[in-house]
């Protein structure tokens, strides 16, 4: 933790010192590694108000990037997971790019019987700040700032502000 000097603090002080606290890690390309990369971002997020929230993210950003990204398409495909647990909280998912670029769709986009295009529509809503950063051949990031105390059946906010 740098040179935070917490020589008798309490527990508290040292888990919510003023330095984020940020984790990093790589998946395989698979869809059995979203689940593990959601069980991992609950697991930091334990009895936070917005642990659905996180859960939800994590879930979304994983299988998109396996689903629609060589990330899930090559033998040696990955994905990173990043987490920082801060207020806001940070969520960040990169993919090793593929053929298109991570699009939230307009409000009823499809109709209401549409199979795909709703999870990212739907993290928009929940999250505070969106955004998409990289390139196709590349890969992208796509990432999502979540307030600590909002809840997955909280009120309505306003949508999250899209920033590229």
């Amino acid at each position: 933790m740098g040179n935070t000097k917490l020589i008798g603090a309490t527990p508290n002080d040292w888990l919510w010192a003023s330095e984020r606290m940020r984790w990093r890690r790589v998946y395989a390309g698979r869809a059995d590694q979203v689940r593990a990369a959601r069980e991992f971002a609950e697991a930091l997020f334990t009895g936070m108000p917005c642990v659905d929230i996180v859960a939800l993210a994590v879930g979304e950003l994983a299988a998109n990037a396996v689903r629609h990204t060589r990330s899930g398409e090559e033998a040696d495909g990955w994905f990173g997971l990043e987490v920082v647990c801060h207020n806001p909280a940070y969520i960040a998912v990169t993919d090793m790019g593929g053929h298109g670029i991570p699009t939230v769709l307009p409000e009823g986009y499809g109709g209401s019987y549409s199979e795909g295009g709703r999870g990212l529509r739907m993290l928009y809503e929940l999250a505070l700040m969106f955004g998409v950063h990289g390139s196709s051949p590349l890969g992208h990031t796509v990432w999502v700032d979540i307030d600590l105390n909002r809840k997955l059946e909280g009120g309505t906010q306003s949508p999250a502000q899209l920033v590229s």
